[in-house]
């Protein structure tokens, strides 16, 4: 823990800071001692229904009215399709998590992933593409695992910071030469044309912060400047 003013390094317990003299403030304890009643009145828990309401259903009318008059003009379903699954991706991502009070980033975020992948897939097979499950597929996959396993261990880990981020750069870095070869087998292109530029430079910053955690001055230095 750190003085909020100063940056001092403070021992558990201390009511304020033996430097400057900030009180200590501890958000976990504090968000411990709070005392929240477990059920809200119903005036702030229907607050955001209506609004949600309306938008749901101004989403599911636009849908239906473009994909009607593009049946009208065309006699098929032509560029409404791809209107319906921005709309619909849009929806997912910026107003279904509205609907729960504590909307959890590890499901929703895999849930994202997924809707964009079909819309993706969508817009592969009415333009003819091959490029799906050799191409965009691993491409879904490796950010959804990557930002999915980010999330959790920022969530439930609460020590190593440093090396959990400098982990994720490394292996960032790393995935971009698969996301590479990928294009490489999908649109014939060839292969270390531009997937080293950030393989060296996200390995550099992974290494530095591997680095600062194991050097303790270092590690002190950026959590009181991050406050990781």
């Amino acid at each position: 823990m750190y003085c909020v003013k100063c940056g001092v390094r403070l021992q558990d317990g201390v009511p304020a800071c033996p430097l400057c003299a900030t009180p200590v403030w501890d958000p976990d304890g504090a968000a411990a001692e709070a005392n929240y009643p477990d059920n809200l009145p119903l005036r702030y828990q229907e607050t955001n229904l209506p609004a949600l309401f309306f938008v749901t259903i101004l989403c599911v009318l636009s849908i239906a009215v473009e994909m009607m008059i593009c049946k009208l003009v065309y006699g098929e379903v032509r560029w409404s399709g791809f209107v319906a699954g921005g709309v619909a991706l849009l929806y997912v991502i910026a107003v279904l998590p509205l609907w729960f009070r504590r909307p959890r980033a590890e499901i929703f975020v895999p849930l994202d992933h997924v809707a964009a992948a079909g819309l993706v897939l969508y817009i592969c097979l009415k333009t003819g593409g091959r490029w799906f499950l050799s191409f965009a597929f691993p491409l879904f996959g490796i950010s959804c695992l990557f930002s999915t396993a980010l999330i959790c261990l920022l969530k439930y880990v609460r020590r190593g910071r440093l090396f959990i981020f400098g982990g994720f750069f490394l292996l960032l870095g790393a995935s971009t030469m698969l996301v590479e070869f990928f294009q490489h087998i999908s649109f014939d292109t060839p292969m270390f044309r531009w997937s080293l530029f950030p393989v060296a430079g996200l390995g550099a910053i992974g290494l530095l912060l591997l680095v600062a955690g194991v050097i303790r001055p270092l590690r002190q230095a950026l959590e009181r400047r991050f406050f990781f």
